[in-house]
């Protein structure tokens, strides 16, 4: 798996972990917005490492100047399966928006939505890091089998 702060997994692990931590001090704000938002953050990122990693079509790569994780997901299930639900993933980036910016829509996020967007963002994580080892591994089996190819075509 490709790791440092450069991708899209070093990223969502940078504003994951960030975010985590201010769950420790957002109650002593009196909210939870920026954890949330966080995490929020996390996710899209996240997703997209997979996207960038597993589509090569043209067309998928839209998909990494989207903020909606839904639609993310979505693309993600068509080729794996991917054990959080959309629903979730459209809970959690609602509070992108909502809990960052005042207006109609904003919302003060409390201790129990922050549990369970932690919930939330520990699955995709979870997930996205089940998928990427998957992807190097089946990467790493095509290299085998091009090397083999090679080989056999030396002869």
């Amino acid at each position: 798996m490709e790791k440092g702060l450069n991708t899209y997994f070093g990223m969502g692990e940078n504003d994951y972990q960030y975010a985590k931590v201010g769950m420790e001090f957002s109650s002593d704000l009196g909210n939870y917005n920026n954890v949330v938002s966080g995490f929020a953050q996390a996710a899209e990122k996240y997703l997209k490492a997979i996207i960038q990693l597993d589509y090569a079509e043209e067309d998928a790569l839209r998909y990494l100047k989207s903020h909606n994780l839904r639609a993310l997901l979505n693309k993600i299930k068509e080729k794996r399966a991917f054990n959080v639900s959309s629903r979730d993933c459209k809970w959690l980036g609602d509070f992108y928006f909502d809990a960052r910016y005042p207006g109609d829509n904003f919302v003060l996020v409390n201790s129990e939505d922050a549990q369970d967007a932690l919930r939330i963002i520990d699955d995709v994580r979870a997930e996205t890091i089940r998928i990427l080892n998957e992807i190097e591994e089946e990467r790493k089996k095509m290299k085998t089998t091009l090397n083999n190819l090679k080989d056999l075509n030396s002869f």
